[in-house]
């Protein structure tokens, strides 16, 4: 099963049909519901009625002869597609959509799904045969992205359809998922009506809480008290069931005991609600009769459409001057800002609201995901990409749902907007660490770290190095390089500064300039024009030991007016950070300089580590978007052909020459001639994590890894420290590797061990492979 969001926002699951009579009726129910027209355009004749040897044949699934998949919505099947083997790697697909939901993206979404499903099961091509009048149709296929092939038969289009995925199709089926998605969380950020199920008249009852403060922070719309044994809850008249509440219902927030859920739930959707967050804590978090409960509860909400932030959650808080909704549990809202923030935990969500609050840093949305059966920090990150209030993203993560999709839209979307995270649990070892012949790898931490590296997240290690680097994002230019100026009235402070830049990878511009101690406001006057003006300097560090409290003010001032002054004339975009010993850093973590704010540390090496962080994504951004590229002699499809015939005979491994064919099939010789050089010894593995897919390892002086596929740009930056002569024979064979095991799900692990660099040739030796059923 799978859920989907369609155009409108609206949720539903695509599964294959069951062999009940329920299933049986409601599909009768669809070719009942749909036009003459949709009739014949599906059959290709006049159809009265579907007969039930029709509906046996359309719902049969022979794995490796047939499939199907109805979209449910619940209280009525929204269509079915279905193949049926035609020829040898090659099935026949068609749909039907009902009549109502043409044009809301369900056919193309249906063809997605049976083709994956198709090529895990070994099938090459679709074709369909489709009326030249059926316009609907045709543009599903025509707007898929799969390449086509069309010709004229007996007065339909036969269009054939290779299943191998383009880079142009992966592109839109990411723009569709993300349209969908954004828009079905439009009711979470910018409800106009509001219902607290749950509120309580007992002021110390999370009920009564959370529906004061969405009143105290000036929410927009209405809010609606829902209590059936209460007429009014804070002053506001109060409606016993969310029925009776006199008008639609935008976003429904649940503050009920475990017991109470199920019929609140129930009400919700008899309501139709468009959103619901629950609260409510002791379900999947609490053991395996909860886990069934959070998954009845989920699935009920899904065929009905609504979307479910929780259960176990804090709320959400939006703070657009529209919206106003704090319906969370957090004191209170706070300050506007371009920062999103996404947590697992919500008590901790909670403690980093208020932190970035007392430092200065603005919020645009927060939002706590609970134990996250439907909403994730995938979908938020979706929504955000084009939110026009937010210009930085910030995710504490506990766990991974799907790291492969984190990757694809965090790729996207870091290249426009940072994305910081703080990945907890880097010690709590929940699998064991791989070992082949040739390299061993830490599995807790390193998948991780390849992730976030190869998809531009910027990744801190702790909460406080999240919000300092959030403070460079949100108020200062990215740096050109990793060129450092330091303007100090401290030459201890100055040392320690030099030892964390050389420490953090970071690079001394000029020699530190040492105002001394006197006229200390005019010196820096003075200085901090000079340096912004330099165009061999990334960034300025502005260090300043206060001598007297009258002094600290105008040196101060004297700061803020260099740094404002240097803007306004004109002078190269470069960021500046101060490290200004205070009293309370937190309350003083920004000198306002004109239209923008200097970042304020209490310490060298904390705004030299943020700095770092900060010029390593400048650094990416700056790099070419990465892409797979099209390579000459690949052939991903006899591949695939020689392992599922190995397949067949029974052979779970491969060692030696018997892999032979299977490297030339993607263009990769045993022996391949290269530039002369010394010896040079390398290894190559790729082994299949649960969680993370394909992980690809490449072994010179030390193991370096990356997540399958690669881009060229992974790949040129894994063998960025490779021997040069080694460098673009491994760059091709890194990409030819992922290709194959990316295309070729059968294959779980892959060695090319003790290759070796002597007299002009790279030797494979060695080679083993594992296989087993793609899933």
């Amino acid at each position: 099963m799978a859920r989907v969001i369609l155009r409108d926002g609206r949720v539903a699951e695509l599964r294959p049909p069951n062999p009940t009579p329920e299933d049986r009726e409601r599909l009768h129910d669809l070719f009942r519901r749909c036009s003459k027209d949709s009739l014949y355009f599906r059959f290709f004749h006049v159809v009265a009625d579907v007969g039930e040897d029709e509906l046996t044949r359309m719902m049969t699934i022979i794995p490796g002869h047939s499939y199907a998949l109805v979209c449910d919505a619940g209280e009525a099947f929204l269509a079915i597609g279905n193949y049926v083997q035609s020829g040898p790697g090659i099935a026949e697909v068609a749909f039907l959509v009902d009549d109502q939901l043409h044009g809301r993206g369900l056919g193309t979404l249906l063809l997605e799904h049976m083709a994956h499903h198709a090529w895990l099961e070994g099938f090459r091509q679709f074709e369909a045969y489709v009326l030249s009048d059926n316009y609907q149709m045709l543009r599903v296929f025509r707007s898929s992205g799969f390449q086509l092939e069309q010709k004229w038969e007996d007065g339909a289009l036969h269009l054939v359809l290779p299943l191998n995925i383009t880079e142009r199709q992966r592109a839109l089926q990411a723009l569709r998922e993300k349209l969908a998605t954004a828009a079905s969380l439009h009711p979470f950020f910018h409800p106009r009506t509001v219902a607290v199920i749950g509120a309580s008249r007992d002021p110390e009852r999370l009920g009564h809480v959370l529906l004061q403060h969405i009143i105290a922070g000036n929410f927009q719309g209405t809010v609606y008290p829902v209590n059936p044994q209460a007429s009014a809850v804070a002053a506001v008249h109060a409606y016993p069931r969310i029925q009776d509440v006199p008008e639609p219902v935008d976003l429904a927030v649940i503050v009920v005991p475990v017991r109470e859920l199920e019929p609140v739930v129930n009400e919700c959707i008899a309501a139709h609600v468009r959103a619901v967050v629950i609260t409510t804590s002791g379900l999947s978090d609490a053991g395996e009769d909860g886990a069934q409960l959070e998954k009845t509860l989920t699935a009920r909400l899904r065929q009905a459409g609504i979307r479910l932030m929780g259960p176990n959650c804090l709320g959400l808080l939006t703070t657009h001057p529209n919206v106003r909704l704090n319906a969370s549990f957090a004191p209170k809202l706070p300050r506007p800002g371009r920062l999103a923030l996404a947590s697992h935990s919500g008590a901790l969500g909670i403690a980093i609201l208020d932190y970035a609050d007392r430092m200065g840093l603005g919020i645009s949305r927060f939002a706590s995901l609970g134990n996250k059966p439907d909403v994730s920090g995938n979908d938020l990150l979706q929504y955000w990409e084009d939110d026009p209030d937010t210009d930085v993203i910030m995710l504490y993560l506990e766990s991974f749902g799907n790291p492969r999709k984190f990757s694809q839209i965090t790729r996207r979307i870091s290249r426009t907007k940072p994305i910081l995270v703080v990945k907890s649990a880097r010690t709590r070892r929940t699998r064991p660490d791989v070992t082949t012949r040739s390299m061993r790898w830490d599995m807790l931490d390193a998948p991780v770290d390849a992730l976030f590296r190869q998809s531009g997240i910027i990744r801190a290690d702790t909460l406080e190095e999240l919000f300092d680097v959030a403070a460079i994002l949100t108020s200062q230019p990215l740096p050109r390089g990793r060129r450092v100026a330091l303007v100090t009235n401290s030459a201890a402070g100055a040392t320690i500064a030099e030892d964390a830049l050389i420490t953090e990878g970071l690079q001394l511009a000029c020699p530190a300039i040492d105002l001394g101690f006197d006229a200390l406001a005019d010196r820096y006057a003075r200085a901090i024009p000079d340096i912004l003006a330099r165009d061999d300097v990334d960034a300025l560090m502005v260090l300043y030991v206060p001598v007297g409290l009258s002094e600290t003010e105008a040196v101060l001032s004297a700061i803020r007016e260099a740094v404002a002054r240097s803007r306004q004339s004109g002078a190269p975009l470069t960021p500046v950070v101060a490290n200004v010993l205070m009293n309370d850093p937190v309350q003083q973590r920004f000198l306002p300089a004109g239209e923008t704010r200097i970042p304020v540390y209490p310490f060298p090496e904390l705004a030299v580590r943020a700095l770092a962080r900060v010029a390593r994504y400048a650094e990416y951004v700056r790099q070419p978007a990465g892409r797979i590229p099209d390579l000459p002699h690949l052939d991903t499809e006899r591949a695939r052909t020689l392992v599922t015939d190995w397949m067949h005979q029974g052979l779970p491994s491969l060692q030696g020459d018997a892999v032979t064919p299977l490297l030339e099939a993607i263009g990769i010789p045993a022996r391949i001639e290269a530039y002369p050089a010394n010896d040079a010894g390398w290894s190559l593995a790729v082994v299949t994590d649960k969680v993370f897919g394909p992980i690809l390892g490449l072994q010179g002086t030390t193991p370096r890894i990356r997540l399958v596929p690669l881009t060229d740009q992974d790949a040129s930056n894994l063998v960025s420290h490779c021997p040069d002569p080694l460098k673009p024979l491994l760059y091709e064979l890194v990409l030819r590797v992922s290709r194959l095991v990316d295309e070729v799900p059968e294959i779980q692990s892959i060695e090319l061990a003790h290759g070796h660099l002597k007299n002009h040739t790279l030797t494979i030796g060695q080679a083993e492979i594992t296989l087993s059923r793609a899933t």
